[in-house]
């Protein structure tokens, strides 16, 4: 019998796998001289919640870049801003989205290994081309794109989601993700979490976690 402690590790995407979009996300806010508090209602929504915000709606898959610019507006509008930072376009977010190659490989290692490996990530309909950065569909065994699955994360139903895609039960998943919000709905179904806050440190720590070394 195995004495391991899991039998599949998920990994979100940016900040993880791959460099995060936030530097570029607050450059641009301050660009238009606005603090925390007036961009991120308006631009991301409730960073802990699952809602209708236009940016939740497109990374559902409900909305295209321009379907939810034109639904952001009368946000930003009746705060009585007059313009407001886009949001990134596919070919600015496939150039900040450098793959981290110590994490990539441990992603590689684990499933060589025979753990059973999945992404899960928060995306928009028209960055599909992220895929393509560290060729996700060879790299792990699932890929769940919530623009595809029509779901996003914090929502548990992701994570149960690609827990049933990989043929595993919560309490034998690790997963991985450099937003906090994002951990708490799956440590609640049972999964093992870890708080990424410097990718190349973590892919030692995991490597040594999984037995990889």
């Amino acid at each position: 019998m195995s004495d391991r402690r899991f039998d599949a590790v998920l990994f979100d995407f940016s900040g993880v796998l791959a460099a995060s979009p936030a530097p570029l996300m607050i450059g641009r806010m301050r660009e238009h001289g606005l603090t925390p508090a007036e961009f991120v209602p308006i631009a991301l929504g409730a960073l802990t919640e699952d809602t209708d915000h236009p940016w939740h709606r497109a990374e559902r898959g409900e909305l295209d870049r321009a379907g939810m610019i034109a639904a952001a507006e009368p946000l930003w509008r009746s705060a009585g801003l007059d313009s407001f930072p886009m949001p990134p376009t596919a070919a600015e977010m496939i150039e900040v989205l450098q793959p981290v190659p110590e994490m990539v490989a441990v992603a590689r290692d684990a499933r060589a290994a025979g753990y059973r490996t999945a992404i899960v990530s928060n995306m928009l309909p028209d960055w599909s081309a992220w895929r393509t950065i560290v060729d996700a569909d060879g790299l792990v065994d699932v890929v769940i794109d919530s623009a595809d699955v029509g779901l996003r994360k914090p929502n548990p139903a992701i994570y149960e989601l690609a827990l049933e895609r990989l043929g595993v039960p919560a309490d034998r998943a690790l997963y991985l993700d450099d937003f906090e919000w994002n951990l708490g709905a799956a440590a609640d179904l049972g999964i093992e979490t870890i708080h990424v806050t410097d990718p190349v440190a973590t892919a030692g720590e995991l490597r040594r976690l999984l037995g990889l070394d």
